[in-house]
C-alpha cells in the first residue's frame, strides 16, 4: 500500500510541473480591452469560399456570366463535381449538392436564400452594378445605401440557386482605402 501511495504522490507531482510548464508558455499580458485585442490583431481576409448547388452547371456559368468569374478548372470525383473560378484574387468553389435543396414548407420547389450573405464582393460602384444587374434580369433582395458607419455603400443580390451575396463598395477616398477594402 506504501508503494502504491508513494506512485501516486509521484505522479501527482509529475502533473503538477507539467502544468507549470504549460502556463509558463502563455503570454503574461493580456490586452486590457476588447479595442486593444482588435488593434493588436492582423489583418484577415477570405482568399476564397466554397458554395453547395444542386444546379451545378448552371451556377458556375451563373457567376461568370453575370460577376464576371473566370472558370479556371473543373473536377469530377465521384460522387460530386466541383469548379473553382476566380474574380481578382478571390477563389469560388462550387460543388455539386449530392441532393437537391430542401423544398418551402407551403410545399414549392423554390430553395429559401440564406439569411446572411455567403459571398461579399468589393465593386468601384454599387448603384451601377445593381443597375447593370438588374438589366440582366438578377434578383435585387436589398437595394444600395449606406452601411457600416458610412465606411461602405452596399446591396444584396440572389444568385441563380438560394445565395445571397453582397456587393460593397468603399466610400471615402480611394487613398484611404488599401488593396484589402479597408
Amino acid at each position: 500500500m506504501k508503494r502504491f501511495l508513494l506512485a501516486v504522490i509521484f505522479r501527482s507531482a509529475l502533473c503538477v510541473l507539467a502544468i507549470g510548464a504549460l502556463f509558463s508558455l502563455l503570454p503574461t499580458a493580456l490586452p486590457v480591452s476588447d479595442t486593444a485585442l482588435a488593434e493588436s490583431a492582423p489583418t484577415v481576409r477570405s482568399g476564397s469560399v466554397s458554395i453547395r448547388t444542386a444546379d451545378f452547371t448552371e451556377s458556375v456559368q451563373w457567376y461568370q456570366d453575370h460577376l464576371d468569374f473566370r472558370l479556371i478548372t473543373i473536377r469530377n470525383t465521384a460522387p460530386e463535381r466541383m469548379a473553382v473560378l476566380e474574380r481578382g484574387s478571390f477563389l469560388l468553389e462550387i460543388t455539386e449538392a449530392d441532393h437537391p435543396a430542401p423544398a418551402h414548407a407551403a410545399g414549392d420547389r423554390e430553395a429559401r436564400v440564406t439569411h446572411f450573405p455567403v459571398i461579399t464582393l468589393l465593386v468601384q460602384d454599387v448603384d451601377e452594378e445593381i443597375e447593370r444587374l438588374e438589366t440582366q434580369g438578377v434578383e435585387i433582395l436589398e437595394e444600395p445605401e449606406d452601411d457600416l458607419d458610412g465606411s461602405y455603400r452596399t446591396a444584396q443580390i440572389k444568385d441563380n440557386g438560394r445565395h445571397r451575396i453582397e456587393l460593397r463598395e468603399p466610400l471615402g477616398s480611394p487613398a484611404s482605402i488599401d488593396s484589402n477594402g479597408r
